[in-house]
């Protein structure tokens, strides 16, 4: 069960107020300055790391000390005092207001915490141990950098751009999600991500005036020797995520479930009947099954059937 329960907050919606102005509230100003916060700063001193933040009309500096009344009129506050009995302060009076408390390096003191932040701006990876292994979170951090190439964030705004027009093109919220899967896994996505905008505008037209917005159904079957999702290869999760219904082998744990698509309906048992009909249906059907289990010449459809293995008997 998680610990904390992860949420992004309009940053247009809210004022956050920071008290302290030394070099810890330096970086916790400049990650607040990337968003469109309005922020204020409480201190009767500046850092130079902090004065020199002060050219964004963002932020706003008051010369006093701490007193309770400054936290009026801010949903969001964070503690940089390298005082503790005066975060304890700020804490007992944010939590009076009811507002959202970082206190740096207290967690006991919080009622959230900041996470490990991938900024492809707009799109935006946020991931924590709760606190639990700083040092596993940031090799984490590391490696879902190294998978996430820059041009996300053009990727993404075009997808913005373009969304409401294909709304009112494609009225079935099934054809739109092949459509825009078909988009981001094809050529259009490839010309953004190399930086030719105009040739990946012009597919992008081609595609939305021509495609069938169809898909025929499929089966995948999921050979697996353990009960380890995390065992499972990326192109056994790949056809997880994009999955309409998942089938678990009998005795297999549910925890399967957890990797696939969270809209995915979900099956304990293997039916072929109901398969049938999915997949006829042109749904895109996983099965999750021991390694033993067989189901190859089970199938009367004409989807296509394939088959992963992962992992190996030892």
């Amino acid at each position: 069960m998680m610990d904390y329960f992860p949420i992004f907050l309009d940053a247009k919606k809210f004022n956050a107020v920071i008290i302290g102005g030394g070099n810890v509230a330096a970086r916790k100003i400049e990650l607040l300055l990337k968003s469109k916060a309005q922020v204020t700063v409480i201190s009767p001193a500046l850092k130079d790391s902090v004065k020199e933040l002060l050219t964004n009309q963002q932020l706003t500096w008051i010369k006093a000390e701490y007193a309770p009344h400054f936290l009026d009129n801010h949903q969001l506050v964070i503690a940089a005092t390298n005082i503790r009995s005066v975060n304890i302060e700020i804490s007992i009076a944010a939590n009076k207001r009811g507002m959202l408390l970082n206190v740096v390096d207290d967690p006991e003191l919080c009622n959230y915490i900041t996470p490990a932040i991938i900024d492809r701006d707009p799109m935006i990876i946020a991931m924590s141990s709760s606190g639990n292994a700083p040092i596993l979170l940031q090799m984490l951090k590391s490696q879902v950098e190294q998978m996430l190439p820059a041009g996300y964030g053009r990727l993404a705004r075009f997808c913005g751009r373009y969304r409401i027009e294909v709304q009112a093109r494609i009225k079935q919220f099934s054809e739109r999600k092949l459509f825009w899967k078909k988009i981001l896994t094809g050529d259009v996505a490839k010309q953004l991500l190399a930086g030719d905008e105009e040739q990946a505008v012009a597919l992008f037209n081609h595609a939305l005036t021509t495609d069938t917005f169809k898909e025929s159904g499929s089966v995948s079957i999921i050979r697996i020797y353990d009960q380890q999702p995390d065992n499972l290869t990326l192109q056994a999760y790949q056809k997880m995520q994009q999955a309409d219904a998942i089938f678990l082998d009998s005795d297999i744990t549910a925890l399967f479930f957890d990797y696939g698509r969270r809209d995915a309906a979900k099956f304990q048992k293997i039916d072929l009947h109901n398969i049938e009909k999915l997949t006829n249906n042109n749904q895109q059907v996983v099965i999750i099954a021991a390694h033993s289990t067989q189901l190859g010449s089970a199938f009367n459809t004409d989807s296509p059937v394939s088959e992963i293995i992962c992992g190996r008997l030892i």
